[in-house]
């Protein structure tokens, strides 16, 4: 987070002040003031701008500029514009509404990126993860304070920040959401596994059952297509017999026989192609199916209809709201209104209300899509017309061969004729019944398929003992995960400890510079090992190789001073967070020769710096500092309050 301009309104001393961070000239950016003319106010600001504070009454009671209360200005607001990477964001907090009788203020924060923009919660959710507020002692700095890290009970701190620095709070968060997956999910989930099991047991056995009756139907059917066989065979054998006895009367009854024989082929494929078209007719199937559902989606336009209403209201509410929050009333014309409640804006927040309308479009088209659906081409009333004309045609043609049949039976041979033609019509008439009573069972056999469909649907609703096993391996699996997780925060951190200690050691050589600090002070230590609850409590280590016992023997000013600021410095090149560094009271006790040191190392980082300073302080810091400066920046006083005047 690179901050490139802060915009100040009505806080604490300032009325109207700009600060501009774009100078290109110098990493090491000053704002230059006397005690107590805002420099430390300013460094509030920008805390308050990104990440808020107390509470909006809170702050507005204790930031609110003196004369704009006298003034009855009620805006206060920080306007603050940094880039992250690539990108630029504008960043906006402000309270312009305060509600003198009961002491409340109504805030607002707005976050403006390249192509996003969020507002209230989601806004601060975005400058968390761009810089978490628990990281912000490490980037805005107060010299008075600092030392604060090398207290006694600040070494379970010290490493909470080590990890936050060093994301370790994805880690932490994965714990977490592990931790809530287990009680909120997969316990209760084992727990009903185990309530379904035997309410399953039973519907797989009706399936069973169902799947008995299948295999009996379809056992029927084998036996009778064999019967079929055998009966086409006497039936062939029977008309050969009956051919013999008259051969062009046989020949015109073979010819009705083929015919016949065609057409009852071209009916089992109309059956065949019936019974398809069925099969495809899933909207007659589901047809209670989609009524339900086009209900369910003309009761949710319907309330999605309400919410949008609501929202109108609301909006036409807060319209009338602004108009008499101008002075007069917009329904009784009395322009002498002394307080409004504030009606939520929230309430028909404009994004909510294209989200709605959005909502109902999409509802609308579904339940279009469906009031539109057809019945297949091939319907199965065409194939029934069909059927029939062939049955049709098979009676014109039997009839036909029935009266050569009865001419046949003139024939010196009649008794013979007649026996076979009657042997021949029953063989006819048993392989019609046959296939009858295979076409029901074939019906009979897709009707318990479909109750066999639906009791899988309704047992696959309830878990199975692999469904125990797999949430029982889950359950392992995540608790398992969570002890791996604390083991690698633990292992990341005592890895990165030596790493940071020597980091922050090269820092303190660099600004430790002073006659005292070296000879009594060889660098900085963490106290006793890794895995002891003290050990990041920050020592200073003697020339001797002992460790000073800053429990009994507490550290100067300057001495927390330099060693919290080589901690912070040192810890920072590992951070996978960056910010301009924003440093108030930059020297507090330091001696002259620690502050040019001071100085020769600002100088030599490659971050920007903001610095707020006296201008003896600045004078400490020494020529390498002044030689850095990009912006500059003086405090002035305008009667009560402060101006920022840019150093030319």
């Amino acid at each position: 987070m690179k901050l490139q301009s802060v915009e100040i309104v009505n806080f604490r001393p300032y009325r109207d002040s700009h600060l501009d961070l774009t100078d290109r000239d110098g990493s090491i950016h000053v704002v230059e003031g006397d005690q107590g003319g805002g420099k430390t106010s300013l460094h509030t600001a920008i805390q308050w701008g990104l990440y808020g504070g107390d509470g909006p009454g809170t702050n507005y009671s204790e930031h609110w500029n003196e004369r704009a209360k006298q003034d009855r200005e009620e805006k206060m607001s920080v306007e603050i514009k940094f880039k992250e990477g690539e990108r630029s964001y504008t960043l906006i907090r402000e309270i312009d509404r305060f509600n003198h009788t009961q002491g409340r203020a109504y805030e607002e924060t707005t976050l403006i990126g390249n192509t996003n923009t969020y507002s209230d919660e989601e806004a601060q959710n975005q400058i968390e993860e761009i810089l978490p507020e628990q990281l912000k002692e490490f980037f805005f700095l107060d010299g008075e304070r600092i030392q604060r890290l090398i207290e006694e009970d600040a070494g379970q701190q010290v490493k909470r920040e080590i990890e936050t620095v060093l994301k370790h709070r994805t880690i932490i968060n994965a714990q977490n959401d592990l931790e809530d997956l287990l009680e909120d999910r997969l316990i209760p989930r084992r727990d009903k596994i185990e309530e379904e099991a035997s309410e399953r047991d039973e519907i797989v056995q009706e399936i069973s059952e169902y799947r008995d009756d299948i295999k009996d139907l379809k056992e029927q059917n084998e036996d009778d297509r064999d019967k079929i066989q055998e009966k086409n065979k006497i039936l062939e054998e029977t008309r050969e017999e009956l051919e013999e006895l008259n051969e062009e009367k046989i020949e015109e009854i073979n010819d009705l026989e083929a015919e016949i024989q065609v057409l009852q082929q071209d009916k089992v494929k109309i059956l065949s192609e019936l019974n398809q078209s069925w099969k495809e007719l899933r909207y007659a199937i589901l047809f209670d199916d989609v009524a339900d559902l086009k209900q369910e989606l003309k009761r949710q336009i319907k309330e999605y209809d309400e919410q949008l209403s609501e929202i109108e209201r609301n909006q036409i509410i807060y319209e009338l709201t602004e108009e008499a929050r101008e002075g007069e009333c917009p329904i009784c014309g009395n322009d002498d209104i002394e307080y409004l409640k504030q009606h939520d804006h929230e309430d028909h927040d404009e994004n909510l209300k294209e989200q709605i309308t959005e909502r109902i479009v999409e509802l609308r088209e579904m339940r279009d899509r469906l009031d539109s659906v057809e019945p297949p081409e091939d319907a199965p009333g065409d194939k029934q017309v069909r059927l029939e004309e062939i049955t049709s045609k098979i009676e014109e043609k039997q009839d036909r061969r029935d009266e050569l049949l009865d001419e046949l039976g003139g024939l010196p041979e009649e008794s013979e004729r007649d026996t076979l033609e009657q042997n021949i019509k029953q063989l006819e008439n048993d392989i019609r019944d046959l296939r009858e009573d295979i076409e029901d069972r074939e019906k009979k056999i897709q009707k318990i398929q479909q109750e066999i469909k639906k009791l899988e649907n309704k047992r696959e609703e309830r878990s199975s003992n692999k469904d125990l096993e797999e949430v029982t391996d889950k359950i392992g699996a995540a608790k398992t995960a969570i002890e791996k997780l604390k083991t690698i925060r633990e292992k990341h951190v005592r890895e990165k400890r030596k790493k940071i200690r020597d980091e922050m050691n090269e820092v303190f050589d660099q600004v430790a510079q002073s006659e005292f600090m070296n000879e009594r002070y060889k660098g900085l230590d963490f106290r006793g090992t890794p895995d002891e609850d003290d050990s990041y409590v920050l020592q200073l280590v003697e020339v001797d190789g002992e460790t000073k016992d800053m429990v009994n023997h507490q550290p100067s000013a300057g001495e927390s001073q330099l060693t919290a600021l080589s901690f912070i410095f040192g810890l920072n090149k590992y951070a996978r967070y960056s910010s301009t560094v924003v440093f108030d009271t930059v020297a507090g006790r330091l001696d002259l020769t620690n502050s040019e040191a001071q100085g020769e190392f600002f100088a030599s980082l490659d971050e920007p710096l903001l610095l707020l300073v006296t201008d003896s302080e600045l004078r400490d810091l020494g020529k390498s500092v002044q030689q850095e400066i990009g912006a500059h920046y003086e405090i002035k006083p305008e009667g009560k309050d402060s101006k920022l005047k840019k150093v030319k």
